[in-house]
């Protein structure tokens, strides 16, 4: 477990103490949730970009190509569409 000393300013911190309270935590306990949450959501992010940057259009579209030409089966109708 690491410390690391943080600043913020006086709106902010009366907030997060109204919300960790409303959520029954503890201050460093929602502040901990909420940076876990956001570096998750930042690495997800990162990782997507990263899958993105190999994708092969090309060869995705020439796959789909292959599949054949018929009508869904039932209950894989687009909304409106049946």
């Amino acid at each position: 477990m690491s410390n690391y000393p943080l600043r913020l300013p006086d709106h902010v911190m009366a907030e997060a103490k109204h919300l960790a309270e409303l959520n029954g935590t503890s201050l460093n306990q929602f502040l901990s949730s909420l940076i876990a949450e956001r570096v998750g959501e930042l690495r997800a992010a990162a990782d997507i970009r990263l899958r993105a940057e190999r994708a092969n259009p090309a060869a995705a579209l020439a796959i789909l190509a292959q599949v054949p030409d018929r009508p869904p089966l039932d209950g894989d109708e687009l909304p409106g569409t049946h």
